[in-house]
């Protein structure tokens, strides 16, 4: 009895191999792609997990372009980050304009839909903001103290005080050290406050970090917001009316608020990726991390593909429902944003050194490092549980030590403390200030 249990197990093994030999012989070649190296993987290199003979169902592959689609029409929609970011240009635009009042310009960033606060009649149409996008994001307000966001916008709308009634008057005076008013610079006149600081670029550099980097970092790119989407974008739950899920969309707005204004947003870096010469790169309207990242591909070459490559690489992942892969892209994102901010604080740093050069043109590098220097506080760090690489108290001290603190501001910035601020930036990256040109 027991040899014909154990002849008839030995007969039931014999036929499991042979039919899964079977099922190989018919199964086309694949590569083993998968990070464990099973054959379960496909082309994407994508893992589903288990052991079994059949491949997994073929995932989407990483397009060349930002364009994706379903049933032949595209799911990409970031019109409300292109709308947001014309406004800001506008309202930059009224800060130079010194017949706009300080109630005109406030109520531009604070845009009430309906109301004529812009040039644009679709912007004065749409129900976007640039107000309630500044330190908005789901970070701040779920991670940092409710107070954050109100001060920061405190600070936008005290640049928006500050030059209606301290730099408008003054607007025909020569400035000089301790007196506001205008200084030439090349073609373009600059207008300072008595102690150096343009306020219109405190105001759009500010901008950079508090409400573009905000978005993209702290709100949209944050596995901690799109962890609530997952569930639906798993099920295969579109927006009502839309042909996108809640997930493929916040991944698109945070695209949106870097390649916006792009004048090809499917392919904004084309002249970058394909080798061309970063001077030629035209960033159009944008005022932002866009316009900036040529910049950056002097020293730092290949930024801009990193951060268009991780926009396309984490759609995809959200795509193949691989969460875990569209952390890392964000991640990327995350690192390649704060290296734009960073570098350009570092550059108008070191530019401003420059005592030979004119008043106006020190002072006008030395007020765009301030408001790239105020961004750094909304920059998130790459692999923490959302830790920032700058707390707003380090970079009120690094504004301390350049405008604050010295006598009269900028006129009194040595060179000494320049330099010193360049390389404590610096010090949070893998690169030196002295890479930085």
């Amino acid at each position: 009895m027991r040899i014909l249990k154990l002849f008839i197990a030995a007969v039931i093994i014999g036929c499991f191999f042979v039919a899964c030999s079977d099922d190989d012989n018919d199964m086309p070649d694949m590569v083993a792609t998968c990070s464990d190296n099973i054959q379960n993987g496909d082309e994407t290199g994508v893992d589903c997990g288990g052991t079994s003979c059949a491949p997994c169902t073929t995932g989407v592959e990483i397009p060349d372009t930002y364009v994706f689609e379903r049933n032949g029409e595209t799911t990409v929609s970031f019109s409300g980050q292109t709308t947001r970011l014309k406004m800001a240009k506008e309202i930059l635009g009224k800060l130079r304009d010194n017949t706009a009042t300080e109630a005109d310009i406030l109520a531009a960033y604070d845009h009430q839909e309906g109301t004529d606060n812009f040039s644009d009649a679709d912007l004065n149409a749409s129900d976007k903001q640039v107000r309630n996008k500044t330190a908005g994001s789901f970070f701040f307000k779920n991670f940092v103290p409710a107070i954050a966001s109100t001060t920061v916008v405190a600070d936008f709308e005290g640049f928006i005080s500050a030059q209606v009634n301290e730099v408008f008057p003054a607007w025909n005076n020569v400035a000089s050290e301790g007196v506001a008013g205008q200084l030439p610079d090349g073609s373009s006149t600059r207008y300072v406050n008595a102690r150096g600081l343009e306020y219109d670029q405190a105001f759009i550099k500010g901008l950079t970090g508090a409400f573009v980097a905000d978005q993209i970092v702290g709100n949209y790119t944050l596995p901690a917001n799109l962890e609530q989407f997952e569930a639906a974008n798993d099920a295969g739950t579109l927006v009502d009316g839309k042909t996108y899920t809640d997930l493929e969309h916040d991944w698109d707005e945070a695209y949106g608020y870097f390649f916006g204004l792009a004048a090809d947003g499917a392919n904004p870096v084309a002249a970058l990726l394909d080798g061309g010469d970063p001077s030629t790169f035209s960033s159009g309207d944008d005022e932002f991390l866009y316009k900036y990242v040529d910049n950056v591909e002097a020293n730092f070459d290949g930024t801009a593909q990193a951060i268009f490559d991780a926009f396309k690489a984490g759609r995809t992942a959200i795509l193949n429902k691989d969460y875990n892969e569209r952390d890392a892209q964000a991640d990327i994102i995350r690192e390649k944003v704060a290296m734009v901010v960073a570098v350009r604080a570092i550059h108008y740093l070191k530019a401003g050194q420059d005592t030979m050069s004119s008043p106006g043109t020190r002072l006008h590098d030395l007020s765009e490092a301030y408001g790239f220097i105020y961004s750094l506080q909304f920059l998130l760090e790459p692999g923490t549980n959302n830790s920032f690489y700058f707390t707003r108290a380090e970079v009120e001290g690094y504004l301390d030590t350049i405008y604050n603190n010295p006598t009269n501001g900028f006129w009194g910035a040595t060179v000494e403390d320049l330099n010193s601020v360049a390389a404590d930036i610096a010090a949070k990256f893998s690169f030196t200030a002295d890479e930085v040109d």
